[in-house]
């Protein structure tokens, strides 16, 4: 009998080693006293640059800093496959907020002008960050091509509405809802989200505490952040594999823009 999305069952990973599981057990365990550093260091200067000038450019860069943070704390209750649709709804939520950051970081007058617009709260695309530009720098920097744009439709595909946002939530709710539950495997499904969320922590990281060229400093104090810098490098060697395999996903090339 042909088995229906409903209660299709999936084998082990096999390719998930117990050392393996046992890295990204630990890394996930590091990511709530991660956030909660980078949450502390930027409340501190945010407060900071605020009383200087609560319409800066600074102030707003950290104004989208204690955002992504406070929505990466909001993903972290919902990396359970029941609710893996709620998370792509964070996720996208997350990435515009990070992606604005990086555009907001540029020192240009231009950039300035678009904050005032930003910080005037108009009920327009001021928000939209500028991705050709950031995949720009990031290309000079020698880190090869980011994919801000791609990254962030396909998660508005996942987010809106769409055929595959809805496949989403069925995955999820016939794991508790049908009778009798679908059974799956945790690691087969949860290994790409749980790698694209450490990036995702690994990622603001970087757009907060390293000055580039051509970038604002933000002037974070680092004996607040002491256990960053590990977390990150551990990231790049044990998650970031995870991402580059994965980083397709299921969906069709035809359903986000590339």
């Amino acid at each position: 009998m042909k088995k229906s999305r409903f209660t299709e069952e999936h084998p082990p990973a096999a390719y998930w080693t117990q050392a393996w599981r046992q890295s990204m057990d630990e890394l996930m365990r590091d990511a709530a006293l991660v956030l909660n550093e980078l949450m502390a260091e930027f409340v501190r200067r945010g407060n900071e640059e605020y009383e200087r000038n609560p319409n800066s450019q600074v102030s707003a860069c950290f104004a989208l800093a204690i955002r992504s943070t406070s929505l990466l704390c909001g993903m972290l209750q919902l990396l359970k496959p029941q609710t893996r649709d709620s998370l792509e709804v964070l996720s996208r939520a997350f990435l515009e907020s990070r992606d604005l950051l990086m555009s907001f970081r540029f020192d240009q007058k231009g950039t300035r002008d678009k904050i005032a617009y930003w910080f005037a709260g108009n009920a327009d695309s001021s928000w939209k960050a500028e991705h050709k530009k950031c995949e720009e720098f990031v290309r000079k920097l020698g880190h090869g091509n980011s994919e801000f744009a791609k990254r962030w439709s396909m998660m508005t595909t996942l987010a809106h509405p769409t055929r595959y946002a809805a496949d989403n939530s069925i995955s999820c709710a016939t794991l508790w809802a049908a009778r009798p539950p679908r059974v799956d495997d945790y690691d087969r499904m949860m290994e790409s989200k749980i790698a694209d969320y450490l990036t995702s922590i690994a990622s603001l990281i970087v757009l907060t505490t390293c000055d580039f060229p051509g970038l604002v400093s933000l002037e974070c104090d680092f004996d607040q952040l002491p256990t960053i810098d590990v977390f990150r490098e551990k990231v790049f060697q044990i998650a970031v594999p995870v991402l580059n395999k994965t980083a397709e996903g299921d969906l069709p090339p035809s359903s986000y823009r590339s």
